[in-house]
């Protein structure tokens, strides 16, 4: 959806990480918001001690920030994700 401000964009997602697999370093052109809803695992962000992360935490990412999905876990991790970013850029991109 259009917003919060004009020129950016609100995607709402669900994504499933699978037991055994990491997340590539990446940045994303605005904030992500997220909430775990199940499993869990390490989250590198630059800037920030490596914090692991389990089922009831949230968290936030600010904007062109590199992180990655660090350890993964022994078990299935699905999480809620909220992105606001500027439209027409990449949602993410390498880092």
């Amino acid at each position: 959806t259009d917003g919060p401000t004009p020129g950016y964009t609100t995607l709402l997602a669900e994504a499933t990480i699978e037991p055994g697999v990491s997340v590539a370093r990446h940045t994303h052109p605005g904030v992500e918001s997220a909430y775990v809803m199940e499993g869990g695992f390490e989250l590198p962000i630059q800037g920030q001690a490596t914090r692991t992360i389990k089922k009831g935490d949230g968290f936030q990412i600010p904007p062109e920030t590199p992180h990655a999905g660090g350890k993964p876990g022994d078990a299935k991790t699905v999480i809620l994700i909220t992105y606001v970013v500027e439209k027409g850029k990449p949602l993410a991109s390498p880092a």
